[in-house]
Parts: structure tokens; sequence; C-alpha cells
């Protein structure tokens, strides 16, 4: 359950709120190209910082398509503007099919579109990238971070997110908080009416990329006889707002499934609301970010990707509850979203990044068909 899904499947605005590592990362992932050619130019060196500020005062600004909730993202954005305020950004806070659908259709017409599109879905990274929609791009500072945070030419982890769970501090005591989902599962079998919960449906990004996550960490015949057991007892909403009013109403005790944006929203709600780390599975759905083919502003483009994986950047991911992968983070501001602060409570074993990689497509259909038996929908 999350406040407002980073990877939600329909759009909502204003103070909509989101809920929304593995250190291997399937070969096939590093392959992500365009057909129309991205393999055959290969990556870019990184473009000097001062060319690229150079470049950018020629510019008309930035246009950024992106699924992160405008109140959370709007915090980076004003970071990365007092560091280069000639840039204006114009920002569109869109679902992740949107951020896709949006920028080609536009830019099959030839009209104006975006220079950097964030998003989540691995399977529509996948597809963009076989749609020559990535410019192939390198960013500077990448050594300082992991291996995965390059997913491809031009495509790059902006922020690994965990996937947690969410709970009533008003239904449940610390004592009965599941920290695991074999807990979970238990807690459920145990006292059905204890353990109302709320998630996803499968056609979530969000959910789907979980679910794939949970599979490569537990196996397929653990996750789904679990959520055999889990589904008869959750209540699903596609709006992550309508997720937390339910739990805070009382209609659930526990939400998982949940972005890690969570982190940062649920400061909002304490003594109402928490979150935790399911300590014996905990996949990453990472939110990738990528400068676009047709940029008309690429250099303010490429800034903007520097930027976010600079120090600077990463604090101010970190603060607004996006989680910061730079190797040996340590935040400046008391900040929790990072991945130094994820592996002291999680076993790097039972961590797992979702990459953006053909057999996340290519489960896909399989994977929402057991889910829906699992839930009794098909």
């Amino acid at each position: 359950m999350v406040i407002r899904s980073a990877h939600r499947a329909t759009r909502r605005r204003g103070a909509t709120l989101a809920f929304t590592l593995a250190l291997a990362i399937v070969a096939s992932t590093l392959a992500l190209v365009s057909t129309a050619g991205a393999s055959a130019r290969g990556d870019q060196p990184p473009v000097p910082l001062a060319t690229l500020v150079a470049r950018s005062h020629k510019e008309g600004g930035l246009t950024i398509y992106g699924n992160p909730p405008a109140p959370y993202f709007n915090p980076v954005l004003s970071a990365f503007q007092r560091q280069y305020p000639w840039i204006k950004v114009q920002y569109s806070d869109l679902g992740d099919n949107q951020v896709f659908s949006k920028y080609e259709s536009e830019h099959g017409q030839g009209a104006a579109s975006a220079d950097i599109l964030i998003a989540s879905a691995p399977a529509l990274w996948v597809q963009a990238a076989q749609n020559g929609v990535i410019q192939a791009v390198t960013p500077l500072g990448l050594a300082r971070f992991p291996s995965f945070t390059k997913q491809g030419p031009g495509l790059f982890v902006m922020s690994p997110e965990p996937i947690l769970s969410a709970y009533s501090e008003k239904l449940l005591q610390p004592s009965q908080v599941p920290q695991t989902y074999a807990q979970l599962v238990q807690d459920v079998k145990a006292n059905p009416s204890t353990y109302k919960l709320v998630s996803y449906p499968i056609t979530n990004p969000l959910a789907y990329g979980a679910t794939y996550g949970l599979i490569h960490i537990l196996g397929a015949k653990t996750v789904w006889r679990d959520l055999s057991v889990l589904g008869p007892n959750t209540k699903t909403f596609d709006a992550g707002l309508d997720g937390l009013q339910y739990l805070l109403q009382g209609g659930a005790s526990v939400g998982y499934i949940s972005s890690g944006l969570a982190q940062g929203v649920l400061k909002s709600f304490q003594g109402l609301a928490n979150d935790v780390f399911m300590q014996d599975a905990t996949p990453l759905v990472p939110r990738g970010i990528a400068v676009t083919r047709g940029s008309q502003s690429p250099a303010s483009a490429q800034l903007f990707v520097d930027f976010v994986l600079s120090d600077a950047g990463q604090q101010a991911l970190c603060a607004a509850g996006f989680e910061a992968s730079q190797n040996g983070f340590t935040p400046t501001n008391g900040c929790t979203a990072s991945l130094t602060q994820l592996y002291k409570t999680v076993p790097a074993s039972h961590v797992y990044l979702v990459p953006f990689s053909t057999d996340v497509l290519r489960q896909q259909p399989a994977i929402t068909a057991r889910w829906n038996r699992a839930f009794g929908r098909g």
C-alpha cells in the first residue's frame, strides 16, 4: 500500500501522495539498446561540465516528463535550479505509461517534447530502448555508483527504491508488526481479522516489478503459496491515496508492496502509520532516467542527469525520500532513504534489483495470470 504510487496506473494530481540491491544483474540488462542502431554507435564519453554549462546557456530550458510525485520531486528540482539558475525547468508529473506515450506521440508528430524521461516500469523501459527513445549519453561521476546504475546505453537508475510495508500504528502494537513476508503469512492465517491488508493490483507497474523481484529472492513456489494466503485478505487500490485512507480509517492494518518513497511520505503521519523493510525479501524497483533522442536541450538535460548522480543531487534525493545509491553515501541532513541505511536492516542477499531487461517483459503475461489466480480474479 502506498500514499500514491510512483508507478501508478492512473494519474493523481496536486496533493496526491506516493508510496509508491542485488549485486547481480543479468547480462541481458546491459544489452538494452535501440533497434535504430544505438549499439552500433556505442556509448559516448562524458562531456566536460564546462562544455555542458556553456551549451546550456544557449538552450531554451529543460522539459521533464516523470513519475515522481511533484510535491516530493520539486525540492530536487529546486536544488538543481539553485546550482543552474539560468535553466528553466518545466516538469510534468505523469504516470509511467503516460511518460512514454506522451513523449512518443509528440516526438512522432515533430512537436517539442521532453528532454528527460523518468519512470519506474522495467518493461516500458525495455520497449523505449527498442523504440529508439534513449540518447546514449554518459554522465559524470558514474564510477562512484554501483554497477547496476547503468542499465544500458543512456539509461540509468536515478533511485533504486526498495519495496517495503506500511502499517497502522493504531491497530498494531510494535510486537505485532510483521518483519518478514513469512511472518505476515503466519499472522494472516492465525488472525485474519486483525491482519486485514491493502496493496496494489498486478496491473500497477510497481506491483508487477515487486512480484518479479520477490520471485527472484524467495522462489516462485514460495511467492505463489504466500500470495494465495494474502490475496483473499487483501483489498487493492489503483490509487495510492485511496489505499492510505483505507488504512488510516482502520480498514487495514498492513499495506504491503509499497514504494520506498514512503520513507519520506510517512513522516507526515507519525503516530498513525509507519513503515518497515521485510527482512526476508526486499526487491528494488529502479526509477530510471534517460535523456531523449529528441531532446531540444541536450546539454541542460545532461547537466540534470549529472546533478542527480552528484553529491548534491544524492543529498537532495535522500532528503525528499528517493533512495540515494552513491557508494558510501553519508547523509548531511539526517535523511534515511539510502542503500547505506537499507543494508543495515536487510541482508544484501535478500535484496534484488529488478533489471530493465527483456526477461521482465517476457514474463509479465504469465506472472500476471498467476497473480490473478492467487487473488481470485480469473
